[in-house]
C-alpha cells in the first residue's frame, strides 16, 4: 500500500511541476517524441497498472515497517510463503523466518533500523524462509530502506526462492563427493600397490648389491638407487595431490604443514600460524578447508609474482577460520567477476558454501590478495546461524 502511495505521490508532484497538464499537451509534442520520460510514466502507470507491475515481479516483495509488521506484499510473496495475501499483510515478518532463528532475526532488525542501507541480507550466507506449513526453503534477500513522507520508516524486502539452485548445489555436492571418492581410490591404489612394489624393488636392489659385494661408491648404482627413491617420492606426492592421506590420520593442521613443506621445497615459502583444531572436525569441512588452502597457494605461486604466502588457522567455540595472504601483484576483483574468468575462485566459494561456510576474497592491483574462509564448528550448523 505504502509503496504504491509513494509512486503515485511522485507522479502527482511531477505533473504539478509541468506548466500544462498532460491532457492538454500539444499533439506535435507527442509526435516529435519530446515528451519527458517521467511524464510518460505518469500518463501510463495508473493505480491499477502499478499494482500489476508490483505483482508481476518474479520475486516476492514485502514492505515491512519498523515494528516488523508486513504492510504490503505482492502476489509472488503470498504464493512463495503459502499465505493468503490478506493474511500476510499485518503479519510479523519474523514468522517467515525459520523458528530457530526468529529471536536473533528480531535483534538484527533492530540493529538494521539504526543504520538502514540498501544491501543484501546475510551476504554470502545460506538463508532460509519458512512457509505457512513449517517447511523451509533456501532464499536470497535484499533490503532497501524507504522513508515515506507521511509515515514511519519502512524496509522493502525482495526475496528470491533458491530451491532450484539448492537442488543444483546438492547435485554439485554429490558430484564432488564422487570425484573425491575416486581420487581417494586412485591414491590408495598408487600407494598400496605401486609404491609398495617400488619399495620392494629398492629392497631387492640393496640386498643383491650387498650379496654381490658391489661397491657402494659405484656411480651407476648410486644413480639407480636415487632414481628409485625419486620415483617413490614422486608417487607419494601424486597421492597427496589426489587426496591428503595425512588429513584423515593426523588432522587438518598436520596435513597443511605437509602441504607447506612441499611448496617450500619447490621454492615458494609459506609462513604459517596454525592453531590445532583437533581431529574431531567433520571430515567434509576439513577437506574443504584443505582444498581451498591448496588452491589458494597454487594460485599465489603461479600468478601473484610473490615468493611467499602467509597462512593462518584459528578456531573458537563456533568457527574455524583460515586465511591465505600474499603481497603479490593482486587483481581487480570486479573485473574478474564480470569477465567470468575466476573459475577457481568460484570453485573455492562453492566448496565453502557446501559445508555451510563463508568465503571472501580481497584483492586489488598492486596490493596482494587475501583469501578467507570460515566454517562453523558444529556438525550440522550453517553460516545462517550467525544471523
Amino acid at each position: 500500500m505504502g509503496l504504491l502511495r509513494l509512486i503515485l505521490r511522485r507522479s502527482r508532484d511531477q505533473r504539478r511541476s509541468l506548466r500544462r497538464p498532460p491532457a492538454v499537451l500539444p499533439l506535435q509534442v507527442l509526435r516529435c517524441g519530446t515528451l519527458p520520460i517521467a511524464l510518460l510514466q505518469c500518463v501510463m502507470l495508473t493505480d491499477t497498472l502499478l499494482r500489476e507491475v508490483f505483482d508481476a515481479s518474479p520475486d516476492a516483495i514485502l514492505v515491512v515497517d519498523d515494528g516488523g509488521v508486513i504492510r504490503d506484499a505482492n502476489e509472488p510473496a503470498a504464493t512463495m510463503f503459502q499465505w493468503d495475501r490478506g493474511e500476510l499483510v499485518g503479519l510479523s515478518v519474523d514468522l517467515l523466518v525459520p523458528f530457530q532463528h526468529r529471536a536473533r532475526h528480531a535483534e538484527l532488525r533492530a540493529e538494521y533500523a539504526l543504520q538502514p542501507r540498501a544491501r543484501p541480507m546475510g551476504h554470502g550466507l545460506l538463508l532460509h524462509g519458512e512457509r505457512r506449513d513449517g517447511s523451509q526453503f533456501p532464499v536470497e534477500i535484499a533490503l532497501t530502506p524507504w522513508q515515506p513522507a507521511d509515515d514511519q520508516p519502512m524496509v522493502v524486502c525482495t526475496v528470491r526462492d533458491l530451491s532450484r539452485f539448492d537442488r543444483w548445489r546438492s547435485m554439485s555436492m554429490a558430484r564432488e563427493g564422487a570425484a573425491e571418492a575416486e581420487r581417494t581410490r586412485m591414491a590408495a591404489e598408487l600407494h598400496d600397490d605401486i609404491v609398495q612394489r617400488m619399495v620392494f624393488i629398492k629392497h631387492r636392489f640393496t640386498t643383491l648389491r650387498n650379496a654381490e659385494g658391489l661397491s657402494g661408491d659405484d656411480g651407476r648404482l648410486l644413480e639407480l638407487s636415487a632414481a628409485i627413491d625419486d620415483t617413490i617420492a614422486s608417487i607419494e606426492r601424486i597421492c597427496r595431490g589426489l587426496t591428503p592421506l595425512e588429513l584423515k590420520h593426523f588432522g587438518l593442521s598436520f596435513a597443511l604443514r605437509i602441504l607447506f613443506r612441499e611448496h617450500s621445497e619447490a621454492g615458494f615459502a609459506v609462513q604459517s600460524d596454525l592453531m590445532d583444531v583437533g581431529r574431531e572436525l567433520d571430515p567434509a569441512k576439513a577437506l574443504s578447508l584443505f582444498r581451498i588452502v591448496q588452491e589458494s597457494l597454487s594460485n599465489a605461486r603461479e600468478h601473484s609474482g610473490a615468493d611467499e604466502a602467509i597462512v593462518t588457522l584459528t578456531r573458537d567455540s563456533e568457527w574455524i577460520e583460515v586465511e591465505v595472504r600474499d603481497a603479490g601483484v593482486g587483481f581487480d576483483t570486479a573485473a574478474v567477476a564480470s569477465s567470468g574468468s575466476g573459475i577457481g575462485l568460484l570453485g573455492m566459494s562453492e566448496r565453502a558454501a557446501m559445508v555451510g561456510g563463508l568465503f571472501e576474497v580481497r584483492s586489488s592491483l598492486g596490493n596482494g590478495t587475501g583469501i578467507r574462509v570460515r566454517v562453523p564448528v558444529a556438525e550440522h550448523a550453517t553460516a545462517e546461524d550467525e544471523l
